[in-house]
C-alpha cells in the first residue's frame, strides 16, 4: 500500500477511533431503569466495552500508520498524529 493511502487511512482511523471511544464511554453513563433485566444490562456493558476497545485500537493503529507513512506524506501523517495526541493530552490534563 502506498504511503499516501496509509496516511489517508490514518486520518480516517483517528476520527473513527475517537467517535467509537466516545460512544463506548458515554453509553456507560447513567443508571438503567429498575425494570431492565440484569442480563440486558450486562449485555449492554459488554457491547460498550467492546466498542471502547475497538476505538482505542483504531487510535493506536492510526498512530502506527502515521509513523509508517511519515517520510512520504508528512502533512497528513502529522495531522493524523495530532488528531490522536491533542485530544488525548487534553483528556489527561482535564483529569488533573
Amino acid at each position: 500500500m502506498s504511503a499516501s493511502r496509509l496516511a489517508n487511512l490514518a486520518l480516517v482511523l483517528a476520527v473513527t477511533g475517537w467517535l467509537l471511544a466516545f460512544y463506548g464511554v458515554m453509553s456507560q453513563l447513567g443508571d438503567p431503569a429498575p425494570t431492565v433485566p440484569r442480563a440486558a444490562i450486562e449485555s449492554q456493558r459488554h457491547v460498550s466495552l467492546t466498542v471502547l476497545l475497538v476505538g482505542v485500537m483504531c487510535l493506536l493503529c492510526s498512530l502506527w500508520l502515521s509513523g509508517r507513512s511519515f517520510v512520504e506524506a508528512r502533512k497528513r501523517s502529522l495531522m493524523a498524529a495530532t488528531l490522536v495526541a491533542v485530544p488525548a493530552i487534553a483528556l489527561v490534563a482535564g483529569l488533573y
